[in-house]
């Protein structure tokens, strides 16, 4: 891409290297994914809605290769064929497959929108408006057949006498001793969100651990789904509390298989990455929490699942797993090389 004068080529920022690069890993662990369910999954509507997903992160590596290659840097490895096992037995019911898709929507809108925010080539700019919206249509899409299907579950409706008021007294931010007020509406979006996303998890993990060859990745599938079920009931009791609804959860959708559909690589991989997401959602949710112990408990269970990430980290270091991120130049080792 040329700037104003049409004589200097605009050179890819790192934050904009960093994050397709960063996609291109994720889309190609979505491929591998995706075509396992597509070889399993029979509802015909779920179906549709899968092949849309998998066309969507196919075109996604195809335009990531040729922002790469136009600024001669290296395409990563990412995921491929040896990652995944299309004519393993199913893992997860069709109904699983869709949640997941749904709940993947989401980590994506969020990452596209992010993706822009540190855009500034057209052509970039312009990609990442495409992804962002091609990923609403596919949320829209999966939470009409959720809907339809009777199997989301909705957030919480509150009554309608509601008023409009403003904040009178400094205890509306309490909620150690005492009487507490009842649960916010902008709270209720926080947590239910994060409900929904860590019954995910819970799922992921669950399935993972019983078809995974490696006894590390065993024992630390077993870990996060013990983390991910003490923060399932932290959030549920911040709802229940007032009488409120939580979303309902999939164990029960993943079925008596063994074996590996996907690498333990991959499905590793794929735990700590959402692990790791999972601290931004958690730091969102804090950030618009006006009760003191909401906010508390966020920030120790960001602090816990950091803990895990990083723990699974290591083990992905470990076994030779991960691709290394593009960096700055490392000058003082070029001047020890003389």
């Amino acid at each position: 891409m040329r700037s104003g004068n049409g004589n200097h080529k605009t050179r890819t920022s790192a934050s904009e290297y960093g994050v397709i690069w960063s996609q291109y890993i994720n889309d190609s662990l979505s491929c591998c994914i995706l075509r396992h369910f597509l070889y399993w999954v029979e509802d015909k509507e779920i179906k549709e809605v899968l092949t849309l997903a998998l066309e969507l992160s196919e075109s996604h590596l195809k335009s990531i290769k040729h922002f790469l290659k136009n600024d001669d840097y290296p395409v990563p490895l990412g995921f491929t064929e040896e990652d995944v096992n299309v004519n393993a037995p199913r893992l997860f019911t069709d109904t699983f497959m869709l949640v997941y898709i749904n709940i993947m929507a989401i980590h994506g809108m969020t990452r596209y929108t992010g993706a822009l925010g540190t855009s500034t080539k057209q052509d970039y700019m312009d990609y990442f408006t495409e992804c962002t919206s091609q990923t609403m249509d596919l949320y829209k899409k999966s939470t009409t057949i959720l809907l339809q299907k009777g199997i989301l579950s909705k957030a919480p409706v509150l009554n309608n006498h509601q008023q409009v008021d403003f904040i009178k007294k400094q205890s509306f931010l309490t909620g150690w001793l005492g009487d507490r007020r009842p649960i916010n509406s902008v709270e209720i979006s926080g947590t239910y969100l994060n409900l929904q996303k860590t019954m995910a998890k819970m799922v992921l993990e669950l399935g993972f651990r019983q078809v995974s060859r490696s006894k590390e990745v065993r024992h630390f599938m077993d870990r996060g789904r013990q983390v991910c079920q003490k923060h399932f009931d932290l959030l549920s009791s911040m709802l229940k509390e007032d009488h409120l609804s939580v979303p309902r959860t999939f164990e029960t959708e993943v079925t008596d298989s063994l074996a590996p559909p996907f690498s333990d690589k991959l499905m590793l991989y794929h735990i700590v990455t959402l692990l790791s997401s999972a601290i931004g959602y958690y730091g969102e949710a804090l950030a618009v929490s006006q009760r003191r112990d909401m906010a508390a408990v966020y920030f120790r269970m960001m602090t816990e699942i950091g803990v895990l990430a990083e723990d699974g980290m290591n083990l992905l270091i470990k076994n030779g797993w991960v691709e290394q991120p593009p960096g700055a130049t490392d000058y003082d080792h070029l001047k020890n090389q003389k």
